[in-house]
């Protein structure tokens, strides 16, 4: 089993953008500056990933029930 099956698909997808955003930036830094750009954009995309898949953790933690729904991933 892979270590991103035991994270929900919120958590995963942070990974996965943070991931692109790295693999950008590392593009970027090796020359063109338009990379830089969508990396920067990137990195606004997994920010928000980010603290959606927080901000539904604690949410739902705290009330006991779904509110802001994260899908669990199948085993």
């Amino acid at each position: 089993m892979s270590w991103l099956a035991a994270h929900d698909p919120a958590v995963s997808l942070v990974f996965a953008l943070l991931a692109a955003t790295f693999i950008l930036l590392g593009i970027g830094n090796s020359g063109t500056n338009t990379n830089i750009v969508k990396a920067a954009a990137m990195s606004l995309a997994t920010a928000v990933a980010a603290w959606y898949a927080s901000f539904a953790a604690v949410t739902n933690s705290t009330f006991g029930r779904v509110i802001l729904p994260v899908v669990p991933l199948k085993r």
